[in-house]
């Protein structure tokens, strides 16, 4: 964990006093409310907010360190402190098999499974929250395992469940190939059951709600869903297969792929953070006395000298607390 989660821990408590963060996470409308007050022109003049937005640009968003795959569960771990929340991999949770749909009754391990994967951090003992972060270049969403077997089982389909080309060019790696499979189910009077069975599925395995951020170094683009809204854009559209077809890619593996387009596009809930303003603020001075402090104590156990950078260090020091002092009053929460 970065240091710096620390430090917004302790920021985390200071906004909680002030009721900038709700006392209990139980809806997305929450967690919305806040980057809402983050992105506002309030927040930009105060230090806690300053403090979180240069941690999100640091860590998350800049070009620097967007394209690591690290920078998604950074972004996991600020959301669990902030919100007092848990990442869940971090603990082993158990599969609700009550919660499965009675027709699945055969299956429902590994329906269960399948969407236990989806939560990346829970609130309390039953609220979870799906996270993807992607680079604005991601036009393709990876929303993890998806049952093909069981969703495509008892239609006589069962060697065109690949990603491969087959020589009808049916199958599941493509969206032409994938087409192909679904209006065969409808020439084939199967097409009803597999929309039933395609419902019932998408609606238990993505019942929990989504946030998707989207990282394009001085900006990110936060989205918010209820796993409601999220299941009614899919599963109003399964009737028609090309209206179904224009949000639900591929499989690839045993994962779902989808276009983010049309789910960007019906999001109510949305927030840009704008990271340019922060070497306009007071968080400036603060990343470069950061980076004097480190760079110090290093020197300091290492070159004879060491009371010379001693008192440097300390003269650097109270020349940023009277800055401090210069802006203390719109600094205060």
């Amino acid at each position: 964990m970065h240091k710096e989660l620390h430090s917004i821990k302790i920021i985390r408590n200071y906004m909680a006093r002030k009721n900038l963060l709700p006392q209990n996470v139980d809806n997305i409308e929450s967690i919305y409310s806040f980057f809402q007050y983050l992105s506002s022109d309030e927040s930009k003049t105060k230090f806690n907010s300053l403090y979180i937005m240069n941690y999100i640009y640091m860590y998350i968003a800049s070009d620097e360190v967007a394209k690591r795959k690290t920078s998604s569960r950074v972004f996991e771990d600020l959301l669990a402190i902030i919100f007092d929340g848990e990442v869940t991999d971090s603990k082993k949770r158990k599969n609700i098999k009550s919660e499965v749909p009675e027709c699945f009754e055969l299956v429902q391990d590994k329906l269960a499974g399948n969407k236990r994967e989806k939560i990346d951090l829970l609130f309390g003992e039953n609220y979870g929250v799906s996270v993807k972060t992607l680079m604005m270049s991601n036009k393709e969403i990876n929303m993890g395992s998806f049952e093909k077997k069981i969703l495509f089982d008892g239609f006589g389909v069962t060697k065109y469940l690949t990603e491969r080309k087959t020589d009808s060019d049916m199958g599941l790696g493509s969206k032409p190939r994938l087409k192909k499979l679904l209006e065969l189910l409808k020439d084939n009077n199967h097409y009803d059951k597999f929309q039933n069975r395609f419902e019932k599925m998408f609606s238990f395995i993505f019942s929990d709600d989504i946030i998707l951020a989207i990282k394009e170094n001085e900006k990110m683009y936060l989205y918010f869903f209820s796993g409601e809204e999220f299941t009614t854009l899919f599963t109003s559209k399964i009737a028609n297969i090309d209206e179904l077809l224009k949000i639900l890619n591929r499989w690839e593996g045993n994962s779902i792929r989808i276009d983010r387009s049309m789910l960007l596009e019906s999001c109510t809930r949305r927030v840009e953070l704008d990271f340019s303003l922060l070497n306009d603020t007071v968080i400036k001075l603060v990343n470069e006395l950061d980076y004097k402090l480190h760079e110090t104590y290093i020197q300091y156990f290492n070159e004879e000298n060491n009371q010379t950078l001693k008192a440097n260090l300390i003269s650097s020091i109270d020349e940023l607390f009277n800055a401090f002092n210069l802006h203390m009053k719109s600094l205060e929460s």
